[in-house]
């Protein structure tokens, strides 16, 4: 028989920590599924854990952001065990979306950690402007939820990059849950015991000292490194610059506050502004031709999952709710990623051969790429460009602009300024033997 809390029907058991236990529940009265976070009946006779546990309530009451799960009620049991009413997050933890989607082969984009460091700064940011220091941020305590659809409006979508993110869904947001070792810097001097999750504890929580506002931006820091793990090269090392930056042993070293934080973190994974197709000013430059793509996919994402994506939600276990499974189809984001890791890889030789002819075969064991297309354009002109394949199943363009694209048949360009360019298009023979081929334009005036 399910336990009853006041109108609440405990349900299964979603979460069991060293202090309370979680409950999926109903509200009874509003026919409406929450969480129902029970202190543990020994702890509750401990008059400093039992106002622990009452402040984490007071605290999330204080704090108003769509990014952080909210408090409807609290209560106490016929056994005096205080217990609070919680928003039901449905798609599980930050922690069991990564772990599913590593086992799956998935690689971090851009977007991804953009959106996740989108979303946690505006929760973290309503956590401080509410004069709290969270103190335990880690992939455990960042949860991910369905958007409330029945509202007149969505919350802000700050952390959603047009859907491309596979951390975050287009239907998800992000939200930070567990004040439970949430520290008010109204009170006394800042001073406090130690605390947090190995891994994500800043180093002034190792034991008792004075904590402020950077604390949690260390721990931000360390949860994007975390979510960053295993990428290789792919994303910039600026990005990684300003996530060791907010990881100094001194806060002073670190960001003063979050606005700080996601400005350098937006910088370094800002994707470049496309070139407008429509006639403009030529930029100024090294004289190269400046040219505008109008593939069919958009260069940026090509190190990413498919934009076309199909996602299969079930129902799961974690902190105060279910999870959400996503799938990537992991055999073309490997070839993605494997593609562009060998261009990486080919960097040096092509640049070396770019304009002295590269060594690099365009044919091999019956398989070939060539380029057709104009060998001169004039200014404003748009040139298409067609791969030839034979023998290849995937193929990578590089556009004199510098963008990747993978398995477009044809590009089109529209240079905005003379001078030499060329296109790149790279390959992979079937025995295992890299192709390349480099088609030189001339655009006049």
């Amino acid at each position: 028989m399910a336990e009853q809390l006041g109108r609440y029907r405990l349900e299964e058991v979603i979460g069991v920590g060293s202090f309370a236990t979680v409950h999926r529940a109903i509200d009874e009265q509003l026919h409406d599924v929450v969480v129902v976070k029970v202190l543990a009946e020994n702890h509750s006779l401990n008059p400093e854990i039992r106002e622990r546990f009452i402040t984490e309530g007071r605290g999330l009451r204080r704090v108003v952001s769509p990014h952080v799960v909210a408090i409807h009620d609290i209560g106490e049991s016929e056994r005096q065990q205080p217990y609070l009413v919680l928003e039901h997050a449905d798609r599980g933890t930050l922690a069991d979306r990564i772990t599913t989607l590593r086992a799956q082969g998935w690689v971090p984009s851009a977007a991804d950690v953009l959106t996740t460091a989108r979303s946690l700064a505006a929760a973290v940011e309503a956590v401080h402007q509410a004069n709290l220091v969270h103190r335990d941020l880690s992939p455990g305590n960042v949860l991910l939820s369905s958007l409330p659809h029945r509202r007149g409006s969505s919350p802000d979508q700050d952390g959603q990059i047009d859907g491309d993110s596979w951390v975050i869904a287009a239907d998800e947001r992000l939200m930070v849950a567990d004040l439970g070792m949430s520290k008010d810097l109204a009170v006394n001097s800042g001073l406090t015991v130690a605390g947090g999750t190995t891994g994500f504890r800043p180093p002034e929580q190792d034991g008792p000292g004075v904590i402020d506002t950077r604390a949690d931006l260390w721990a931000m820091s360390r949860l994007l490194l975390w979510l960053c793990e295993g990428t290789g090269h792919a994303l910039p090392e600026s990005l990684f610059i300003a996530l060791r930056r907010s990881t100094a042993v001194d806060p002073a070293h670190r960001h003063q506050d979050v606005d700080a934080w996601l400005g350098e973190i937006e910088t370094a994974l800002r994707p470049p502004a496309p070139v407008p197709v429509s006639p403009a000013r030529a930029p100024e430059g090294d004289g190269s031709p400046r040219v505008a793509a109008a593939p069919g996919r958009d260069a940026s994402r090509s190190t990413g999952p498919p934009t076309s994506t199909e996602a299969a939600t079930a129902p799961g276990t974690g902190h105060a709710h279910g999870a959400s499974t996503t799938r990537p189809r992991r055999r073309k984001m490997a070839v993605l990623t494997g593609l562009i890791v060998l261009l990486l890889v080919g960097s040096s030789a092509y640049l070396g051969g770019l304009y002295h002819g590269s060594s690099t075969p365009s044919q091999s064991a019956g398989a070939s790429i060539a380029i057709e297309g104009p060998d001169q354009v004039t200014v404003g002109q748009e040139a298409t460009f067609t791969a030839v394949t034979q023998d290849v199943e995937h193929w990578v363009w590089k556009l004199p602009t510098g963008e990747y694209l993978v398995d477009e048949p044809t590009v089109s360009i529209t240079a905005r300024s003379a001078g030499p360019g060329q296109l790149l298009l790279r390959a992979r023979a079937p025995d295992g033997t890299e192709l390349e081929i480099v088609h030189d334009v001339v655009v006049t005036e």
